[in-house]
């Protein structure tokens, strides 16, 4: 940016590459400053080739270099407006960088418990596809940007019941700020943007102006040493310019440079192990040419190989060739290997409540809700002893994204042997305007007498009543929900499930979990709705 805009960087007295905000002032999201233009440029270097002194403190003042811009030389070219946020190096690999670092020492100040505890909760965060997860924080220091990312997801949730206003109130105040820093995140990270959500950017830019200025009120009386108090870089005042960003030139995603983040490695690899530091351009692009050319050997390879396998299976492929389609919007997968008799199920599964009365609970289940299904029912169903289950362990859900109504995927798990998992946990469809989180306690596929194979889950559902808000839950913007007992389990249809989402249990509040809304864009928007 600094290069491409002929800046003097955070040195400089406008150190911001896109308009003229004073050193001082980058902290200050609520105050909005000139643009830079490319007139104001040329007018102060043209003063500096006629007089050097005057033009030093011209260009000083505009926080430029006394060069000329080459993207000067096209038509109607404003480097300054080419400029935009990019999330990954300007949020996730930049500022989230400077609040951990803050966690860190406010943690340190509580003592090794206080640590530990953090830690714990950071490695007991539930499992989800394509996210990071971690085992230790304090004492590592991260490199990839896309970790930074799902840390700052996960973070918010492991120090609720640690950075209490009792317990730190420089903690309580920085979970705030990063409260506000998610929700901006989230917003921001939207692929389609509308008028209100460009407005909703730009309110919750003023509340993290005013949370991140009660962090440093709150740090400067704090006993704790070297809390940061000057927040004056460009990474802070950056995002102050994305609603206009986006605006011109579309979502972020557009001038992201996450697309080529995991590259950086084998590249590197290859200039300390393969060049000799001279003309290293050349030698990493054959090396680089070497490996792809290997990589389409090895498929060509590969996909001979299973020919091959094909053709000697002849007209008995196994099952696992035999595609199996979508019921619906959901797919079962990793079945047992054989079906159980009902009976062994509610044996086998004695010692868990959600299973007591298990043949009674889906013999009513069965009776009064599969006529509202459209199944019609001639008579009574019973489901004698022998009654044969098949139990899956794995559940793929499609759902419609509300961001940019594309299709999009869950993989859900029911399985103790998934990281000691019990069983995800997914939004179901009660009504037609009603839904609620339920865990997954059983997922199996039976034949319902005179109507056919059917295929159904036993829940735990997350519906009991909290007997009021919790104190940090509003200004955190926490969604809190409470699991009925085990023994309160009921039977849904598949085709009842939405999507999965995430829940991290309140250790402080028995089953009582926080749902993570920023997971992705999807549950961010469901959640605001």
């Amino acid at each position: 940016r600094c290069m491409m805009s002929l800046i003097r960087g955070r040195g400089g007295k406008c150190p911001c590459p896109v308009c003229l905000v004073p050193l001082t002032e980058l902290h200050d999201l609520s105050k909005t400053y000139p643009l830079r233009s490319v007139e104001e440029a040329k007018e102060a270097l043209h003063t500096y080739g006629l007089s050097k002194a005057q033009g030093e403190v011209l260009l000083k003042a505009l926080g430029l270099r006394p060069v000329e811009n080459i993207f000067w030389i096209i038509l109607n070219s404003n480097p300054h407006d080419a400029l935009s946020l990019d999330r990954l190096h300007s949020l996730h690999a930049g500022l989230w960088k400077h609040f951990l670092g803050e966690l860190k020492k406010i943690l340190a100040s509580l003592g090794r418990e206080a640590e530990a505890a953090f830690e714990e909760l950071i490695t007991n965060f539930p499992r989800w596809r394509n996210l990071n997860h971690f085992k230790s924080v304090i004492n590592i220091s991260f490199t990839d940007g896309n970790k930074f990312q799902d840390l700052s997801k996960q973070t918010l949730y492991a120090g609720l019941n640690i950075l209490t206003p009792r317990a730190s109130p420089e903690g309580y105040q920085l979970l705030r700020v990063i409260s506000s820093y998610l929700q901006l995140d989230s917003w921001i990270g939207l692929d389609v943007h509308t008028e209100s959500t460009l407005a909703e950017i730009e309110a919750e830019l003023l509340v993290f102006d005013t949370e991140l200025k009660a962090y440093v009120t709150c740090a400067e009386t704090s006993a704790i040493e070297d809390l940061k108090l000057d927040w004056d870089f460009p990474k802070t005042h950056l995002w102050k310019h994305i609603v206009r960003d986006i605006r011109r030139k579309g979502a972020a995603r557009n001038y992201s440079t996450r697309p080529n983040e995991k590259l950086h490695g084998p590249l590197k690899d290859t200039y300390h192990r393969r060049t000799n530091g001279k003309d290293v351009a050349t030698q990493i692009l054959r090396v680089d040419h070497h490996q792809f050319a290997s990589k389409l050997l090895r498929e060509r390879i590969s996909a001979l190989d299973e020919h091959h396998r094909i053709q000697m299976l002849g007209d008995n492929p196994p099952d696992e060739d035999i595609p199996i389609v979508f019921n619906g919007h959901v797919k079962l997968g990793s079945p047992t290997q054989h079906p159980s008799l009902i009976i062994d199920i509610e044996k086998r599964n004695a010692s868990d409540r959600a299973f007591q009365a298990f043949r009674r609970k889906l013999s009513e289940f069965i009776n009064t809700a599969l006529p509202t299904y459209g199944h019609q029912l001639t008579s009574w169903l019973t489901f004698p002893a022998d009654f044969q289950i098949h139990e899956h362990r794995y559940l793929k859900v499609n759902y419609e994204s509300t961001v940019d109504w594309k299709q999009v995927t869950d993989h859900l798990r029911c399985n103790p042997q998934f990281y000691g998992s019990h069983g995800s946990t997914t939004p179901i469809q009660l009504t037609a305007e009603a839904t609620a989180f339920v865990r997954l306690v059983f997922l199996f596929r039976c034949r319902i007498p005179n109507i056919g194979p059917m295929e159904f889950a036993l829940v735990q559902p997350y519906t009991a009543r909290i007997s009021g808000p919790r104190r940090m839950d509003r200004p955190l913007k926490l969604t809190r929900v409470k699991a009925l007992p085990r023994a309160c389990s009921i039977f849904v249809p598949l085709s009842s499930f939405i999507r999965g989402a995430v829940l991290v249990p309140d250790s402080e509040h028995q089953d009582e979990y926080i749902v993570v809304d920023h997971i992705d864009s999807d549950m961010f928007l469901r959640m605001k709705a």
